[in-house]
């Protein structure tokens, strides 16, 4: 999930979010100042024409679809708005993604691409085009080919209907570690995870529908594999990472048979796909996309074709007030699907997953976020009514786990239970199952400040999201050393920090991100023992 905002601008400085005609203004004015370029006078290697942008040049590489003009800022080269996929308007709505088609000439990359359709209850209607399948690479202004840096992919989050790239500004980040960072718009909600029987008789078999924004991202993933060299950096040294959401999109490449090998390391912030945040099977996924067609296209012979001719951004805000995710949308498995054969824990617990290095956590209270709009749970009533409709048959037991003895102690329960439910305790599970594989796992819990859901991501891009009323530097510092260096050596250690010892699920050992930075053991034992229990009972 990512905060939200109405800035389109592709550019921040510190957390001021500017008009998009000033950040487009500035961007003009760097690339003005760097003197444009001259096509006959390329060079594929950013570091030289970094370099010589002091000489009159901007920025410019050629990757496999043409040649890329980008521009500096800091000590970064950034290339944004790069489109990795045709457009997927008209036949391709609903489509598998497809490869973009090569162009002539030196194409602008100095600007985001729009977001994908999307309007969504916790971050409205932001901007958006159907044709939104780009992504953004920002890399040391000195890089060269023969680098090969470690990169670091990152995922957005935003529940699967909502979010996009330009939210993010990965600079920081990159110059910390001196890394490769790249980020990709994924088409969201009803265009990205419509699932249909009669749509799947028109896909190849190895693709039917239901996880095109799955697919996208895989598209993207390949696009590093192919391109990264040009930019400095290794496709052999990957970091896969995501939050919310794009943490669990981490999660399912991880396991998926068809990406899991794009990526060598994996961090997961606030997400996992063994639990707590939603994910369908086959069944499922068509239910969800059956009462679209009945809501849009009531009785038509050909409801695909239907689809195809509605509103992109209609489509996108149908069923948005009945939760966070929508109506549902969400990815599924299918054992019809490569891509996801079978749920993630299953594939786990037959070892059928990258057993590569990961680092996973959650924050302190990430349900606090969710509240921001509906606001905080007032008196123990309130507390216990909630549980009933929320638990059912359940809320008993829950309550019991959850006692609240007073107004006062009503809310903190509540943001407790939620998270335990929603991200704490399936991180754990996640955690304990990889680690049963022989995986090297990382556990973390964020705890700096009010440490609501997707807090933590001011302190591994920079303060750039206005979160926080105080803001503390010194653990920014650390943080981003923990994740660079484990995206360039497997683990987040390094002499000068404090020692994160790998996860034992006997003791639960964990880092706690905040300043000072601690080992923690015992992560909610007690209220995840109790959800275990329920689950196997």
């Amino acid at each position: 999930m990512t905060h939200p905002t109405t800035d389109l601008g592709p550019k921040r400085a510190q957390g001021l979010a500017l008009p998009r005609w000033l950040v487009m203004a500035a961007a003009a004015g760097v690339t003005a100042a760097c003197g444009g370029y001259d096509e006959t006078d390329f060079e594929s290697d950013v570091a030289s024409t970094a370099q010589a942008c002091s000489k009159d040049r901007a920025p410019v590489v050629k990757i496999d679809a043409g040649k890329l003009k980008g521009m500096i800022v800091g000590e970064t080269a950034e290339f944004l708005g790069i489109p990795y996929a045709r457009p997927p308007v008209g036949e391709l709505r609903f489509a598998p993604p497809q490869p973009v088609d090569r162009w002539k000439g030196i194409r602008d990359a100095t600007a985001f691409g729009l977001g994908c359709p999307q309007d969504s209850l916790l971050l409205g209607p932001l901007p958006a085009d159907e044709d939104c399948l780009t992504l953004n690479v920002f890399t040391p202004r000195d890089a060269k080919k023969s680098d090969r840096l470690p990169v670091m992919v990152f995922i957005h989050g935003g529940a699967f209907v909502g979010g996009a790239t330009y939210q993010y500004d990965l600079q920081s980040l990159s110059e910390a570690g001196h890394v490769v960072l790249v980020s990709m718009n994924y088409r969201l909600g009803a265009l990205g995870f419509f699932s249909h029987p009669a749509l799947d008789a028109m896909r190849p078999a190895e693709s039917p529908s239901g996880n095109d924004g799955i697919r996208d991202q895989q598209l993207a993933l390949d696009w590093v594999r192919r391109n990264i060299r040009a930019f400095g950096g290794s496709a052999s040294k990957v970091t896969l990472f995501g939050e919310s959401a794009g943490s669990m999109s981490t999660c399912l490449h991880r396991v998926s048979p068809t990406s899991r090998n794009f990526a060598r390391r994996f961090i997961m912030e606030s997400g996992v796909c063994v639990g707590g945040l939603p994910l369908l099977d086959k069944a499922g996924a068509n239910a969800v996309s059956a009462a679209l067609g009945e809501a849009f296209c009531p009785g038509a012979s050909d409801v695909i074709d239907c689809l195809r001719g509605q509103n992109a951004d209609e489509l996108a805000a149908w069923g948005k007030e009945l939760g966070i995710s929508g109506p549902g949308w969400a990815p599924s498995y299918d054992p019809d699907d490569p891509l996801m054969p079978a749920s993630p824990a299953q594939l786990i617990a037959d070892g059928n997953f990258n057993h590569g290095p990961t680092i996973v956590g959650s924050n302190r209270d990430e349900w606090g976020l969710f509240q921001m709009g509906t606001g905080p749970i007032q008196t123990a009533a309130e507390f216990e009514a909630v549980v009933d409709a929320q638990f059912g048959p359940i809320a008993a037991l829950v309550k019991s786990q959850y006692p609240v003895s007073g107004d006062a102690e009503a809310n903190p329960v509540y943001i407790r239970l939620m998270t335990d439910v929603m991200f704490r305790c399936s991180t754990r599970t996640l955690a304990r199952a990889s680690t049963s594989q022989g995986s090297s796992v990382y556990l973390y819990s964020f705890e700096e400040g009010m440490a609501f859901h997707a807090f933590e991501m001011s302190y591994v891009f920079g303060p750039q999201f206005g979160f926080e009323p105080t803001y503390v530097e010194s653990t920014q510092t650390t943080m981003q050393s923990y994740w660079t260096n484990f995206a360039a050596s497997g683990t987040p250690n390094a002499p000068s920090l404090p020692a994160w010892p790998l996860y034992d699920p006997v003791g639960d050992q964990h880092m706690i991100l905040r300043t000072p930075f601690e080992v923690g053991s015992g992560l909610a034992q007690s209220d995840c023992d109790f959800w275990d229990a329920l689950a196997g009972s």
